[in-house]
């Protein structure tokens, strides 16, 4: 892939969630059905067809299903199957159930309160568990309500005001057709994801998902993006408090800082008094740090 004109691999991406998915089945895929949300030419979809799952990749954009019908055929792929269709319109009804659903890089395009809807969607035909890699909003900036919660979050630019129909859909790295998209902040994401039925959310930290950037090949990391792996599991009743279900979880707070219980101890304050002398101040305005970080100020916590 290149971004502004600037190679980019990004396999080791690619290898978490195959990784990720592997693991979490706990056996091999064949036979299982996996779904591919907003799957491009396919890549995933292949991976996950080579190691023997039946594999259903749905797109919006027919130029993104022509690479991916072509390597089909060249291929012989007989089981993967791809159709053309808006991610805001999965259903059980259309589409069945799958054992795996693959949520790869397009969360994040879609806006409110149509991205409510379609991670209700999800969980919806999801049977064993979901992998969700995408950007996050690192303050909480605006709020949505959704049948009855508040969810945290920021709106982000997908197209130009005025973007013709024909122009959205030539820009392969944004949405089919809104305008803004909503970016949930970690704990909204992963309170919603408890919300419409995934009973426990890991956060994948291993294999490392980094970028390796230019001809150099250098090794970056997303500052503002996560992989989840989000379990549709039974929920469980305690021995000794058989009243603490699913339902009475507390929802994650926005502001977890607030919240740290350490931060109580007396330990811990003379701990963050000692760090606070240590700690060097903060760059000037003037300075190429600072600059950098008014330039990427959306993407930084």
């Amino acid at each position: 892939m290149t971004l502004n004109n600037l190679p980019i691999d990004n396999t080791p991406f690619s290898r978490r969630v195959v990784q990720a998915a592997v693991d979490l089945a706990r056996r091999p895929l064949t036979g299982l059905r996996v779904l591919d949300l907003a799957c491009a030419h396919g890549a995933y979809a292949f991976e996950m067809a080579n190691l023997g799952a039946h594999v259903l990749g749905i797109e919006g954009r027919e130029s993104w299903l022509e690479h991916a019908r072509r390597a089909k055929e060249e291929g012989s792929w007989s089981n993967v199957e791809f159709v053309q269709d808006d991610v805001r319109n999965l259903s059980k009804a259309k589409y069945g159930e799958f054992d795996i659903v693959l949520c790869l890089g397009i969360l994040y395009h879609l806006d409110a309160p149509d991205v409510f809807d379609f991670v209700a969607q999800l969980a919806d035909v999801c049977r064993e568990f979901a992998i969700i890699e995408t950007h996050f909003a690192a303050r909480p900036r605006i709020a949505h309500e959704w049948r009855g919660k508040q969810y945290w979050g920021m709106s982000t630019l997908e197209h130009a005001t005025g973007a013709t129909p024909k122009e959205k859909l030539n820009e392969l790295g944004a949405s089919l057709d809104n305008e803004q998209a909503f970016w949930f902040t970690q704990p909204s994401l992963c309170n919603i994801l408890r919300h419409v039925g995934f009973t426990s959310v890991y956060d994948c930290r291993n294999p490392v998902a980094n970028l390796y950037v230019g001809p150099e090949r250098l090794f970056k990391i997303w500052g503002n993006r996560i992989t989840l792996a989000a379990i549709k599991g039974q929920s469980v009743r305690m021995l000794y408090d058989p009243t603490m279900t699913t339902s009475s979880e507390a929802d994650w707070p926005e502001d977890v800082e607030a919240h740290l219980f350490e931060r109580g101890l007396r330990e811990y304050q003379a701990l963050e008094a000692q760090e606070a002398e240590q700690s060097a101040p903060p760059p000037a305005p003037d300075t190429p740090e600072a600059r950098i970080r008014r330039l990427f100020r959306r993407f930084l916590p």
